[in-house]
C-alpha cells in the first residue's frame, strides 16, 4: 500500500473510529456502574457517586424498562440493555460514516 493511499485510508476512517471510541467510553461508564452496584460499592464516594450519576443520565431512556423485585437485577438489566445500545448505535454509525 502507498503512503497516500494509507493516508486517504486512516483519515477517512477517523470520524466513524471515534464516534464510536465516545460509545465505547459511555458503554464503560454504564457498566462501572453496574459492577459497583453488584459490589455494592460505597456510594458516598466520590468515584462512585460521580459514575452513577453520569450512568444514570446516559441511561435515562431505559431506566425503569424493566422492574424485577431484585435491585441488583433492575440494575443489571436496565443498564445492561442501554451499554448494548450505545456499543451497537455506535458500531452502525461508525460503518455508515466509515463508508461515506
Amino acid at each position: 500500500m502507498s503512503t497516500e493511499t494509507r493516508t486517504r485510508f486512516y483519515h477517512r476512517r477517523a470520524p466513524g473510529d471515534l464516534i464510536f471510541l465516545v460509545a465505547v467510553i459511555i458503554a464503560v461508564i454504564i457498566i462501572a456502574h453496574i459492577i459497583f452496584v453488584l459490589l455494592n460499592a460505597n456510594a458516598g464516594n466520590d468515584i462512585v457517586s460521580t459514575d452513577g450519576d453520569w450512568a444514570a443520565w446516559f441511561a435515562t431512556w431505559f431506566l425503569n424498562l424493566f422492574t424485577p423485585d431484585s435491585h441488583d437485577l433492575n440494575i443489571t438489566l436496565n443498564y445492561g440493555i442501554a451499554a448494548v445500545f450505545y456499543l451497537v448505535v455506535g458500531g452502525i454509525i461508525r460503518r455508515l460514516v466509515n463508508d461515506l
